[in-house]
């Protein structure tokens, strides 16, 4: 049976953008987080060790996001991925990073990026 953890719409100001306002300013990301680990342990034993600590984990992107700066959505969701590998060491990591309001004229809509990572 598969199992994941879904961590949604942890809320991130970072300095991520093409334009010098975005990096020196910030702007607000949601960030959608899919966890696959072995869950049985804590299924079967309520162990609250043996699985992700989330709270945790929201803590650490929260710091990390205020040290990010640069161009791109693409490098800032590596990062993300990098620091939930190093923090946890999970088998699969999936997360969706959204700019919530980018700056582009005649367009209200969002934009996201959706990035699988897999240890081997």
């Amino acid at each position: 049976m598969e199992t994941y953890l879904k961590i949604k719409d942890i809320k991130l100001w970072a300095r991520v953008g093409v334009l010098e306002q975005e990096r020196d300013l910030g702007q607000l990301f949601s960030l959608d987080v899919f966890l696959w680990s072995d869950f049985e342990n804590c299924t079967q034993n309520d162990d609250i060790k043996s699985t992700v600590d989330y709270s945790k984990l929201v803590e650490i992107l929260k710091y990390q996001s205020k040290k990010i700066c640069c161009f791109t959505i693409e490098k800032y969701s590596n990062e993300i991925l990098k620091i939930i590998d190093e923090e946890f060491q999970l088998s699969r990591i999936k997360i969706i990073l959204t700019k919530c309001k980018p700056p582009i004229t005649g367009f209200d809509g969002e934009v996201s990026i959706v990035r699988v990572f897999e240890n081997n």
